[in-house]
């Protein structure tokens, strides 16, 4: 896998970081490559997210995206989505097999420079809706709406889960931006067998010139009730390096703390790595190579 991967990332550097034409049509996203080591285990890791939007500038508009992150121990987890988008002056619905508003308008960074270890802690911090879609098939039928008013966008929609379970999710979310800062809270509900799974975020994330901090409290119900607490911080050390730290607090379990790094290039190119230790438990250290475009 690696030595297709890294031509892939050479390649790619060739294109510029965003392409629009005149046709409303954007295309965009990130691959990377990360190597991951911890005392229990060692493992690489492909993790992409790519996605293309279109707008007529009238009624009609499409919206599909991948997002994916493959182990080399035969891991897949891949969701595929595609909708499309009815723009009318009461917002945007989004039909066919949407991206979840909670994946999309969520403004806190991954936690980590870790996308694996990003995506395991997100049982707990959600975005529920995505990591379930991993399980059907990558392919989840629903529907999205989200509307803007001045500071304020807000939002909701319906997923079905159709691999056989028939799980049905609600999702929720409103944001309200003040300068720098955004305020937001989201839900996800899901009908399941046995008890029920919901998740509730509330936080804040101040975007500033050279630093970013965040913040974010989490509820997660289902046979029993989880609280986590994330505290996320950021410092342009200059215009390509940047250093970050993150504390995940878990209510009667071990908290996780991370510290990393990401040098980024002009063209797009970038490498990142850091350490994360879970409390009484062992240390993981990552590096990895991607590119943003």
């Amino acid at each position: 896998m690696t030595r297709l991967i890294v031509p892939a990332l050479l390649a790619l550097s060739a294109f510029p970081a965003a392409a629009q034409d005149s046709n409303g049509l954007s295309f965009g996203g990130e691959v990377k490559l990360e190597y991951l080591d911890s005392s229990s285990s060692h493992l690489w890791a492909f993790d992409g997210d790519v996605s293309m939007s279109w707008r007529s500038g009238g009624l009609l508009g499409f919206d599909a995206s991948v997002d994916t992150t493959y182990l080399d121990d035969g891991t897949d987890l891949t969701n595929y989505w595609a909708a499309l988008v009815l723009s009318t002056g009461a917002g945007e619905f989004a039909v066919g097999a949407p991206r979840p508003l909670v994946d999309r308008l969520d403004p806190m960074p991954g936690f980590s420079s870790s996308r694996v270890l990003d995506l395991e802690t997100s049982f707990l911090r959600g975005p529920l809706t995505s990591l379930a879609s991993t399980q059907d098939n990558g392919l989840t039928p629903g529907l999205t709406y989200v509307n803007t008013s001045g500071n304020l966008t807000y939002g909701g929609g319906y997923h079905h889960l159709n691999d056989g379970d028939n799980v049905d999710i609600l999702e929720g979310v409103m944001q309200y931006k003040s300068g720098a800062t955004t305020f937001f809270i989201s839900g996800e509900f899901a009908d399941v067998e046995g008890p029920n799974v919901s998740l509730l975020q509330i936080g804040a994330f101040h975007d500033a010139e050279r630093f970013d901090l965040g913040a974010a409290f989490t509820q997660l119900d289902s046979s029993d009730t989880t609280h986590t607490l994330r505290f996320y911080g950021a410092y342009d050390v200059m215009s390509s390096l940047t250093l970050r730290g993150d504390v995940l607090m878990i209510q009667d379990s071990d908290d996780i703390y991370s510290l990393s790094a990401t040098y980024g290039m002009e063209n797009g190119l970038f490498v990142e790595g850091g350490g994360s230790k879970i409390h009484n438990g062992p240390e993981i250290y990552d590096i990895g190579v991607g590119f943003k475009f």
